[in-house]
């Protein structure tokens, strides 16, 4: 069954707290998409890592075998059980429990297999940032619509005609003779159809789950139409595109997402930037791998801020919160003993998730490259 994001957010807090019964979570990522030979590729590049991975820890021979019935479950989840429509999948075994939770999106991810002692969550929390909803307004002077768009496309559509082509007779396409007067045009008629519109889309942000507007029109018409905004909803705007009536809504709807990525990618710039001023012993800014880990062990992060290439081998302890970059003998923090992961930083991303903090992932951040690839928004400093 193909989740909705929503959905797909509250499985994601259950994983990240999730603990193995017998010390291990089989996590596997994949992309399942038409563009891909997934049927033939995926059980040999599975079979392929776990053996890789089974050979690198040593696994005992028991423990071997149970993996391997984990595994097994996965292959027949692919082969029997998958929606034809699913772009990408992300299923988290724990046989022992028993513990088998899947996720399938409308999104492609990297084909991965980790065997380690939580659910490797990282790849679901890039994929869910990119899945959020938004809204385009595609406004004009008497006929104006709203479309909610969410991880699968057009969701939802509301159309709101002017006061005077309402009088119009919609079976026999007769148009009142309103129409023709010049008070059609008047601006006091404009004002109450953009505020009527600006109403709706009140009512929808706050329905849903989206975050961001983004403004279809000419140039003077959104200016106007900004203007009789609720606040709750201009603060909602990201970016404009222009009205094209040639256009068709699925173009539209294209350019609106291309916009919401480039506006997205601004506010991340913008958080890095924000981290980074807000650094220092006063300050509400941390940054770098072990500096971020420390807020979280405290539950001071309020945003935490990764870059999506930043990918790094570490250790952490199963006893306690702690990760590190560099291999020890026993955890400075509880005196366990530390085992390897192959993606230290998807462990902070784990924790921060587990401690309900928001996640955002950036690319071609230059703020946050030279903060280390990872900073964090503290709630206090």
């Amino acid at each position: 069954m193909i989740e909705s994001a929503a959905v797909a957010r509250e499985k994601l807090k259950v994983l990240a707290g999730a603990r193995a019964s017998r010390g291990l979570f089989m996590t596997v990522t994949l992309s399942t998409s038409r563009l891909d030979d997934w049927r033939q590729l995926a059980p040999t590049f599975l079979n392929s890592e776990f053996h890789r991975l089974t050979q690198e820890r040593g696994t005992p021979k028991e423990e071997k075998r149970l993996l391997r019935n984990d595994l097994d479950y996965v292959l027949d989840v692919l082969k029997y059980d998958l929606t034809p429509e699913t772009q990408g999948l992300a299923v988290f075994v724990d046989g022992g429990a028993p513990f088998h939770e899947r996720i399938e999106l409308p999104f492609r991810l990297v084909n991965r297999l980790t065997i380690e002692p939580s659910p490797y969550v990282r790849p679901l929390v890039h994929a869910l940032s990119l899945l959020e909803p938004f809204v385009v307004a595609r406004v004009s002077r008497d006929e104006s619509s709203l479309y909610l768009v969410d991880e699968w496309g057009l969701a939802k559509e509301n159309d709101l005609f002017g006061p005077w082509l309402r009088s119009s007779d919609k079976e026999t396409g007769e148009v009142s003779i309103k129409e023709y007067y010049a008070a059609a045009r008047q601006d006091t008629l404009v004002d109450l159809h953009f505020k009527e519109v600006g109403a709706s889309l009140a009512r929808l942000l706050e329905s849903s789950e989206a975050r961001r507007v983004v403004l279809c029109a000419q140039h003077d018409i959104a200016s106007a139409f900004r203007r009789t905004l609720p606040v709750v909803a201009a603060n909602k705007i990201v970016a404009e595109i222009p009205f094209d009536a040639a256009a068709t809504t699925a173009q539209m709807l294209v350019s609106g997402r291309e916009a919401v990525e480039n506006a997205r990618h601004k506010e991340m710039t913008g958080l890095a930037a924000r981290i980074k001023e807000s650094l220092g012993s006063k300050g509400r800014g941390v940054s770098g791998f072990d500096d971020v880990l420390g807020a979280l062990e405290r539950h001071q992060v309020q945003t935490l801020l990764v870059d999506r290439q930043y990918r790094s081998p570490g250790w952490r302890c199963v006893q306690c919160t702690w990760v590190g970059l560099t291999a020890v003998e026993r955890c400075p923090t509880c005196g366990g003993t530390p085992v390897p992961v192959a993606d230290a930083v998807g462990e902070l991303v784990r924790l921060a998730v587990l401690q309900n903090s928001q996640v955002e992932v950036g690319e071609d951040i230059p703020a946050l490259a030279e903060m280390g690839g990872i900073a964090g928004l503290l709630r206090y400093a």
